[in-house]
C-alpha cells in the first residue's frame, strides 16, 4: 500500500477499474489473482479512509459556517 499513499482518489478509482476489467476479461492467471485482489483490497481501504476524512472535513466546515 505504500505506493498507494501518494495516489489521489481519482487515481485509486482508475486503478480499481483496471483491476476489475482485468478480472472480468480473464486476463489474469491464477498465480497473479491473489496479489491483484490484495492490491484491490488495499486500494478500497485507502478510498474508504479518504472519503471518511473528506466527510469529516466537510461536516466541520458546514458546522463552522452555520455558527458564523
Amino acid at each position: 500500500m505504500n505506493e498507494n499513499n501518494n495516489m489521489s482518489y481519482a487515481q485509486a478509482m482508475a486503478r480499481l477499474e483496471e483491476i476489475m476489467n482485468s478480472i472480468q476479461s480473464g486476463a489474469l492467471d491464477i498465480d497473479s489473482l491473489a496479489g491483484v485482489l490484495k492490491e484491490a483490497d488495499e486500494i478500497i481501504k485507502f478510498c474508504k479512509n479518504k472519503l471518511y476524512k473528506v466527510d469529516e472535513e466537510v461536516k466541520a466546515l458546514l458546522q463552522n459556517m452555520a455558527e458564523e
